[in-house]
């Protein structure tokens, strides 16, 4: 299983030389890259935009690679994973951004398919050890309820009332046409969740 870069990053690198539009990366190959990089700044490597965990065995080996040489993982995840292979893989994650789409069973079946309860233990897992921030796509109609993001905030600063939440303005896509959410909106589930949580942000907006 590979990671994929778009191709101009890589044909920056002797190593990669161009021919299609992405190419897979080694283990040892992701770690080159982030070493390379070093020099502009970066800090190490963060798994992302498709779910990090549909890759685990992948993502195992570079993080483990990437913590040996001193550099940080970030995982950028929707959080469900099972109980022994995020335990597996907590010791070399640095950094987590956890979706946490809504604070309902309800919400999780009809949208998801899935249950809430996973995401919550993974992300209880993960703040045990490392850095976590939660974030959370506010759709119109959906999960906008002020009382509904009370419970949320509550809940995650029981666990940690530093761990930062991201209310993020949802915009109409492929299928779905709920619309825009209101900034005013965002600022109502911000006012909900600030009294529990001490960074609460909005974002898209």
């Amino acid at each position: 299983m590979g990671l994929q870069f778009h191709l101009p990053l890589l044909s920056e690198l002797a190593d990669f030389p161009a021919g299609s539009a992405f190419r897979e990366l080694t283990p040892e190959q992701a770690l080159a890259l982030a070493r390379h990089y070093r020099a502009d700044g970066s800090i190490g490597l963060a798994y992302t935009y498709n779910e990090p965990t549909l890759s685990y065995e992948f993502i195992i080996q570079t993080a483990r690679l990437v913590h040996k040489a001193g550099l940080v993982n970030v995982m950028v995840s929707n959080g469900y994973i099972e109980k022994e292979p995020l335990q597996a893989l907590l010791p070399y994650i640095d950094a987590w951004n956890i979706d946490l789409k809504g604070f309902s069973q309800d919400f999780y079946q009809s949208l998801c398919g899935a249950s809430l309860q996973p995401v919550l233990d993974t992300i209880e897992a993960a703040a045990a050890v490392s850095h976590v921030e939660v974030t959370t796509l506010v759709i119109p109609g959906e999960n906008d309820d002020p009382a509904q993001m009370d419970a949320e905030a509550r809940w995650l600063a029981s666990i940690l009332p530093d761990i930062p939440l991201h209310l993020t303005r949802y915009f109409p896509q492929y299928h779905w046409s709920a619309p825009v959410t209101p900034v005013e909106t965002l600022k109502k589930l911000q006012a909900a969740a600030i009294p529990y949580l001490h960074y609460v942000y909005l974002g898209n907006v």
